[in-house]
């Protein structure tokens, strides 16, 4: 696979508008969606009151909590290497020694306790409070966005804001030489939420 074709494949979200004309979705100005590759994954966004049926409606609306992963679980948090100002900081794992099609530089991060998402239909899914380790700082976090912001104030030093999409950021492996961005296994986690399996986690290994 072309190198950079593969980052791009994990760098993009194409966002597009859509509507429903009472019988299928198309695009806003009424023209058919595009063809899209088997098995495509992609997520609608509502407002709740566009779901007719009241029980439907409240089964999205509800909070539910879909465990992650495990307890033990190790996952690799990108760091951009435009944004490190040492030629050679210690503790950085590169993307092809994974191995993960990505632009950037990985530190390792260990779960203490089991990481859960809470999933509620009309807000974004967010990860629960879970204390991490990084090795790599000798630090502890109270959880994984927390462990996010420690890590890239200690690498990412040209950035004046530590914040970022965790999901987007870090990967975890999911057995067979096999790694998924956290961005899949919450796709995934909601795939099981809404066929009532919420406490099995991924299959990482």
């Amino acid at each position: 696979m072309n190198g950079q074709v593969g980052k791009q494949r994990f760098e993009k979200h194409l966002r597009i508008g859509v509507r429903f004309d009472g019988t299928r979705f198309v695009l806003q100005n009424g023209s058919p969606l595009p063809a899209l590759a088997k098995d495509s994954v992609a997520e609608l966004v509502l407002v709740p009151d566009c779901i007719q049926d009241e029980n439907v409606r409240a089964s999205f609306t509800g909070e539910k909590s879909v465990l992650l992963l495990k307890e033990g679980s190790f996952v690799m948090v990108g760091v951009s290497p435009t944004m490190i100002e040492s030629p050679s900081p210690k503790g950085l794992i590169l993307a092809n020694k994974i191995p993960i099609i990505s632009p950037y530089l990985f530190v390792e991060v260990r779960l203490d306790a089991d990481l859960w998402l809470q999933v509620r239909g009309d807000q974004e899914p967010r990860l629960s409070a879970c204390l991490c380790t990084i090795p790599a700082l000798g630090q502890g976090a109270e959880s994984l966005n927390h462990a996010f912001t420690l890590i890239s104030g200690a690498y990412e030093t040209k950035r004046l804001s530590h914040s970022g999409n965790v999901f987007e950021r870090a990967h975890t492996h999911v057995g067979s030489g096999k790694w998924k961005s956290l961005d899949e296994l919450r796709l995934d986690a909601i795939q099981r939420m809404l066929s009532g399996a919420t406490d099995k986690p991924v299959d990482a290994g």
